[in-house]
């Protein structure tokens, strides 16, 4: 089976190589700092998962998890969001998991053994192996 390739969506460089270094031996990487170049490489080449930061310049990656959602040809990609809020306290109530398309969160700075273990998890979930014994569910 060839490798899963990832599109993370960071305006950080330090989460970029981050990502990059735990990541960069297992998966195929492409990176985008931006709303914009998010949507240039999609045009480009369809990942099997994307990593977006919450903000961005221009346009936040709710909006833009939202756009792609709304994609019937991005709407089978798992998105996972990264901050550095925590997800409870994104929106009043909590509710965070109920505002967004997305199919998981992370909050920065995360552990590199939480990040291999969700984007394994998102992967097998998009091939359709059960992942029902991760008690996370995908909210990290």
């Amino acid at each position: 089976m060839p490798c899963a390739k990832i599109l993370i969506v960071d305006d950080s460089a330090e989460v970029r190589e981050f990502c990059r270094m735990i990541l960069g031996d297992k998966y195929e990487l492409a990176f985008a700092t931006s709303g914009d170049e998010a949507d240039e490489r999609l045009a480009a080449d369809k990942p099997d998962l994307i990593l977006l930061d919450i903000y961005l310049p221009r346009v936040d990656g709710l909006m833009l998890a939202e756009k792609y959602k709304a994609n019937p040809e991005l709407s089978h990609i798992p998105i996972v969001m990264m901050s550095g809020l925590m997800a409870d306290s994104y929106l009043p109530g909590g509710f965070w998991k109920m505002a967004t398309p997305a199919q998981g969160y992370l909050h920065k700075p995360v552990e590199p053994a939480v990040l291999l273990a969700e984007v394994e998890r998102q992967l097998a979930s998009a091939r359709g192996i059960d992942t029902s014994d991760n008690q996370t569910g995908g909210y990290l």
